[in-house]
């Protein structure tokens, strides 16, 4: 993974990986994950613009999913956190994940 330059890539990789591990506590795990007034994970691009015009929403490569990008990479890192938590790996593992973005 450390070949992948961009913190984005590692990001999508990771995200990528993880639905292909499991894509029932995936989906389980995204569903729940907004802000206030944004949505983090979608099934289509324009679920995501709708929520912010400035959320540069990529796909999820393998997956159904969009997410949006425009996030720094600490919250990044939290997304991937969250979502590890929601899917039941262990702490060591997660934070070892966490900290390749």
């Amino acid at each position: 993974m450390t070949e992948k330059n961009k913190a984005i890539d590692r990001f999508m990789l990771i995200l990528s990986t993880l639905y292909s591990l499991d894509a029932k506590s995936f989906e389980r795990a995204t569903e729940s994950m907004h802000g206030r007034t944004r949505v983090y994970f979608a099934g289509d691009e324009q679920t995501l613009l709708a929520a912010g015009k400035q959320s540069k929403p990529r796909h999820i490569p393998g997956t159904p999913y969009w997410v949006i990008t425009n996030t720094n990479t600490n919250r990044k890192r939290s997304m991937i956190d969250a979502i590890m938590q929601e899917m039941n790996f262990p702490a060591n593992v997660i934070e070892k994940v966490g900290n390749t973005i």
